[in-house]
């Protein structure tokens, strides 16, 4: 945008929105842990930054409204990444030290496979049939598929996303390019990339686009298509066992797309960069990243030009599958105390209601799982004065429930095996169908491996 958008978020209007989040009460109202005080709970995420300031404020209206009245308070620990988060899970996990466990912890979507499998989680789908409080139905079903095995729900949806394509409307303007008529497909990517990128005698001073494909990307490349990673739906019918995309034809189309693309000229690949901030500084005119992107982008920008949001672009103009949903769910740890299991799941009901998506979506780029988040007039006014933010909720509404994000025990193995055969054959070390052997094996191997080791079958 040509001048940044007014913060909605601060801590009064905060408290103001949440005040009449309040859900309904549970079956059994949490009792006092212990006997005596409040029932104190620590919940575990990986929310830094402006998301971070965003959980404070959230968990802060809850303690003073719901907590307040139930005697509960809860302590958000931020664990840094993902991955570092996921790290501290599996160490007090394997430890199998119930007190130093979470009341609560955030699992991103691409750990679900491994979660679920936790003897110490409470699976949500236990918690929603004993409260009938707790309406599933006004969630968005495609966050809900996203974290459910064999049609049981493992995790609360909570923070969600669906990849976007973020680009310089001014760069757009002038190179030629219409800024209300984004790139649809990766052959248009390649050629807008072309034409957006500059040079200063052979050193490109601004790249048009710029992303390794990994297992994120190909989530959404994959199953536009209509097909999956891999089996058993992707591993929600049943546990994953092998790869697909192997043999359903879906990667070779992908490449195919990808190299023409890339042979255009204009788009960086092979080198890591912080895309949000290449584009801020103008040296980069597009790229693509999560929902959860848009606020901290927009910020970045600031003033320097305006900013447009796009779907993600098509591997084919049929395509119909739309994106798969990321992001993450929270989910409850059994620490043998009855009282603080009640208490969290109070925490959950409430950070999930409409009033409390809509500070969260507002104050993030997350869109809302909540779908009657919707019906709230202040939304209504959000959405009329920051369109942006209706892209990911447009292309959440036109994808379907079925491409999701692999529940997959070793995604980390399968993006590495993603990004180095795309590589090789882009660079012209292997052939296409090469490429893809190698990269199914080395993906199914690692899957095998995890099984075995694990007792899964």
């Amino acid at each position: 945008m040509k001048k940044p958008l007014k913060t909605i978020l601060t801590a009064v209007a905060l408290t103001t929105a949440l005040a009449g989040c309040s859900s309904e009460p549970a079956a059994s109202t949490p009792a006092k842990s212990k006997g005596a005080g409040p029932v104190n709970l620590t919940f575990w995420h990986a929310m830094g930054g402006t998301n971070e300031e965003v959980v404070k404020k959230m968990v802060q209206s809850f303690n003073e409204t719901v907590g307040k009245e139930k005697g509960i308070a809860i302590t958000p620990v931020f664990q840094g990444s993902y991955a570092d988060l996921l790290k501290k899970v599996k160490a007090v996990v394997q430890a199998k030290n119930e007190k130093d466990f979470p009341d609560i912890v955030q699992i991103p979507a691409s750990d679900t496979s491994y979660i679920k499998d936790v003897p110490s989680v409470i699976w949500a789908q236990d918690l929603i049939t004993k409260d009938p409080s707790f309406k599933a139905a006004d969630l968005e079903p495609n966050t809900l598929a996203g974290f459910s095995f064999k049609g049981r729900q493992v995790g609360i949806p909570f923070a969600n996303s669906t990849i976007l394509l973020y680009y310089n409307k001014n760069a757009f303007k002038e190179n030629g390019l219409d800024p209300d008529k984004p790139p649809q497909t990766i052959d248009e990517l390649g050629k807008y990339a072309a034409a957006l990128t500059k040079k200063t005698g052979s050193q490109v001073t601004q790249w048009g686009f710029a992303a390794n494909p990994d297992q994120y990307h190909l989530s959404s490349w994959i199953g536009m298509q209509g097909a999956y990673i891999g089996n058993n739906k992707n591993g929600r019918a049943d546990v994953m066992t092998a790869v697909e995309y192997d043999t359903n034809g879906t990667m070779k189309k992908f490449l195919t797309e990808w190299k023409k693309a890339v042979d255009a000229g204009g788009i960086l690949t092979g080198s890591d960069v912080k895309a949000d901030e290449e584009l801020a500084a103008g040296k980069l005119a597009m790229f693509v990243g999560s929902t959860a992107s848009l606020r901290g982008t927009l910020t970045k920008v600031a003033d320097k030009f305006e900013v447009g949001t796009a779907f993600f672009p098509k591997v084919n103009a049929s395509d119909k599958g739309g994106v798969a949903v990321g992001g993450s769910a929270l989910y409850i740890m059994d620490k043998k105390d009855q009282a603080a299991v009640d208490a969290s799941w109070q925490f959950l009901k409430y950070v999930t209601t409409p009033e409390s998506q809509f500070v969260w979506h507002t104050g993030t780029g997350y869109f809302p799982v909540n779908t009657k988040t919707y019906d709230l007039p202040q939304m209504k006014e959000h959405l009329t004065k920051n369109p942006l933010f209706t892209t990911a909720i447009d292309q959440l509404h036109a994808s379907s429930p079925e491409n999701q994000e692999p529940m997959g025990p070793v995604s980390a193995e399968f993006s590495r095996a993603i990004l180095e055969e795309t590589l090789n054959y882009i660079q012209g070390k292997k052939s296409i169908d090469q490429a893809i052997t190698d990269m199914a094996s080395a993906s199914n191997k690692a899957l095998k491996d995890y099984n075995r080791v694990n007792n899964i079958k």
